[in-house]
């Protein structure tokens, strides 16, 4: 098919044939009145007559050059009435350059006289009055008179013409460059699907030579399973119904592996309106899938265990509980909690405490089958699903469970105070009668409250007739618990300062909820808190919280004493659209804007949607408050957040300030981290700081602030003396 230029072109030398066939036709009307009037009585009239109404300026010379006649066009073009031009040298209307040049095609043509274009091959010019010198096509044609040969010149301007080739030029020159270097590979091809030609980006994307391409066709580089939908998609461009489509597509690789594109095709047609080729576009979005998939990884899987995590094993139990409806299949599902789990977190650290979680899942996972399906729930807490599991065989797996994870789970950095670990297991039956997969989690977990009851290591079946026929009120479920909490203010706030190693003297400190069991008993977030999401109640404890700490910050900011106040938030909140108003609403009712104010939130809470994060983040920076990215380095995407997301502080993962001082890599990557983050502007914070070796090795490499049980244990709000005025020299104390 011709090129947009080669089509233009054409019509260009159409037009061009059809005026010079008129040019003929004219000069030989001309010469048949010369012959047979001589320019005399009417038929000089009608030889002026046709002259003027020539669409060309025309100049009539003798055979010495003299210039004889010319018509208003010529007048026009070169800028000379004609009293003053007739009887001058043609010479007049040459630029110096090109005279002599002149003077030898004349000579040549007045040898052999007849109409043909003037200088082929070659560029001519003509000469205005004024001096200024214009591109121009001369046509040639002799008239036999009376005084001898003339000859008459048609002259074109053709300035337009050659500016608009020279468009053209460009134009294709720049599309030219454009298909080659473009960053997405590109292919023209046939209606047949072959290939006519490709760039270089096409080349790198399916490893194979711009020749082999251009050798084969598309439906030779596309996955079988894509190659129909590409020929539906295609044969709808050629009718019309599509301008162009869009999709996501695979190539095959020279090397054999598929590679995943980003796929776009536009048909081009003729000035008919016939299509002749297709245009492809390919974006190679192997790095986007494998992003893709991390960040799909991370929504679905607890980044301490790997494990699925809460979101995803609901997924799966309504999945599995609509197949055993579906098959008349029974299954059976066990809520497993780690008893004394608080103990060994508050006694020994939270870093012992994840390793002792890390160790049981992978216990628990080594001893189950590959079609079971076992998540970690949230804190001490783990889910098992068994598919096709009997009330028999269930019990067998819990049975085997306890007694494998009491001969193995020990923390040996907890053998003495720790003499063994056990768990608690709930047993829910299901099968064909339809449930949700709430309520069968519900049944787990009150089989499992029942075993703790009974005294701990050992598991319970949720037993139908006994609980749907009602229970004691003591025996509230965790969630009947926690609504009763939300409703009843049974709440608390833990606090533990951040110590500032840069000589901040504004407290900091960091608020920890609590909630109050029977008998006021305190009940630690990692027990609650994932119930409480699970069940769509933590929105309610997140607002519970911000409403204390604006009331906290609004009082001392009164007193004239400022604290910075840093509170966490989940997922669920942190992507609520009515958060950001609410927060707006209660800084207004306290009198304060937000300074003072700091949200952290981790990367796997931005991740579940990242939109709305960003929002949230924004409404933040406007109200004057500031946004922590929390526990940062614990997943593939902290980068991607340090770039896109609105933010003032860094928290350095534990994982990273754990054995700092032994550790080369973990200060590798602390310098690193504290490097970027004051390249972007931004402060950070260590967590987890356990010993004074670690925070003076912190405060050497610029970290700005430490937060860990050696600078201080979180302990109740009221016992922290805000007011004091050493505060950022004596919280280690505290």
């Amino acid at each position: 098919m011709a090129t947009l230029g080669e089509l233009l072109r054409l019509i260009e030398i159409n037009l061009e044939a059809l005026r010079k066939a008129l040019f003929r036709q004219y000069i030989r009307v001309v010469a048949r009145l010369l012959r047979r009037d001589q320019l005399v009585a009417g038929s000089e009239r009608k030889f002026r007559a046709l002259l003027e109404s020539a669409p060309d300026a025309v100049v009539i010379v003798d055979w010495h050059g003299h210039i004889k006649l010319v018509n208003a066009q010529a007048e026009k073009l070169f800028g000379w009435p004609r009293a003053e031009i007739v009887g001058q040298n043609v010479s007049a209307l040459i630029p110096k350059a090109f005279r002599a040049t002149h003077r030898e095609h004349i000579k040549s043509y007045l040898a052999t006289a007849s109409p043909r274009p003037m200088g082929r091959d070659q560029e001519l010019h003509g000469l205005r009055k004024d001096g200024s010198v214009f591109p121009v096509e001369i046509s040639l044609g002799p008239l036999q008179t009376e005084e001898g040969l003339l000859v008459s010149a048609a002259i074109r301007d053709i300035t337009d013409r050659k500016r608009a080739e020279a468009a053209l030029r460009e134009a294709e020159e720049r599309f030219r460059t454009a298909f080659e270097e473009a960053p997405v590979g590109m292919a023209l091809a046939g209606l047949d699907g072959r290939i006519v030609h490709v760039n270089r980006s096409m080349c790198e994307i399916t490893g194979h030579s711009s020749e082999q391409l251009e050798a084969t066709s598309l439906a030779s580089i596309t996955h079988p399973d894509d190659v129909t939908a590409d020929l539906e998609e295609m044969q709808r461009l050629i009718d019309g119904e599509i301008a162009h489509y869009r999709a996501e597509r695979r190539y095959l690789h020279a090397a054999g592996h598929p590679v995943p594109i980003d796929l776009s095709a536009a048909v081009i047609r003729d000035d008919a309106g016939e299509a002749r080729h297709f245009l492809i576009q390919a974006h190679d979005i192997t790095e986007r899938k494998r992003f893709e998939g991390q960040l799909q990884y991370l929504a679905d899987h607890d980044p301490l265990t790997s494990m699925f995590n809460r979101r995803r094993f609901e997924h799966e139990l309504d999945r599995e509980l609509a197949r055993a409806v579906r098959y008349q299949s029974p299954g059976a599902l066990l809520a497993i909690d780690l008893d004394h789990f608080k103990y060994v977190n508050d006694a020994l650290g939270h870093s012992v405490g994840d390793e002792l979680i890390t160790r049981v899942g992978g216990i628990f996972r080594s001893r189950l089958r590959n079609t079971d399906i076992i998540a970690r729930l949230g804190g001490d807490e783990f889910a098992v699903i068994l598919p096709g599991a009997d009330e028999r065989e269930a019990v067998l797996v819990a049975d085997k469970l306890l007694h494998v994870l009491r001969q193995e789970a020990r923390s040996p950095e907890a053998s003495e105070r720790v003499k063994r670990v056990t768990a608690t297991v709930g047993i829910a039956l299901f099968g064909d009668a339809p449930m949700t997969g709430e309520e069968l989690l519900v049944e787990a977990d009150i089989a499992m409250y029942d075993a703790k009851e009974a005294g701990r290591d050992r598991y319970e079946i949720y037993d139908v007739a006994r609980n749907r026929h009602g229970r004691m009120h003591a025996r509230l479920t965790w969630v009947d618990r926690i609504r009763e909490a939300i409703e009843h203010d049974r709440f608390v706030l833990h606090a533990q300062p951040i110590l500032s190693l840069a000589g901040d003297p504004v407290p900091r400190l960091e608020l920890l909820i609590r909630m109050l069991g029977e008998g006021d008993d305190l009940i630690p977030p990692g027990t609650f808190l994932y119930i409480a999401e699970r069940f769509d109640l933590i929105q309610a404890i997140d607002r519970w919280v911000i409403r204390r700490a604006i009331a906290l910050l609004a009082a001392q900011n009164r007193a004239g004493r400022p604290v910075h106040i840093s509170l966490n938030l989940s997922a669920k909140s942190v992507t609520d659209p009515e958060l950001p108003a609410f927060v707006t609403a209660e800084l207004a009712a306290a009198g304060i804007d937000g300074r003072g104010l700091c949200v952290e939130v981790t990367e796997t809470a931005a991740i579940v949607n990242v939109d709305r994060a960003k929002h949230f983040a924004h409404t933040l920076e406007e109200l004057g408050c500031e946004f922590a990215l929390d526990d940062f380095g614990a997943g593939f995407a902290s980068f991607y957040y340090l770039k896109h997301m609105v933010f003032d502080y860094v928290k350095i993962d534990g994982e990273f300030i754990h054995d700092l001082p032994a550790s080369r890599v973990n200060q590798l990557v602390v310098r690193s981290v504290v490097d970027i983050a004051r390249g972007l502007g931004k402060r950070t914070i260590a967590e987890f700081v356990g010993d004074q070796e670690t925070q003076d090795l912190l405060a050497r490499y610029g970290v700005d602030y430490a937060q860990g049980f050696h600078v201080a244990k979180p302990q109740p709000l009221e016992l922290l003396d805000l007011n004091h005025p050493s505060w950022s020299r004596e919280i280690a104390g505290c």
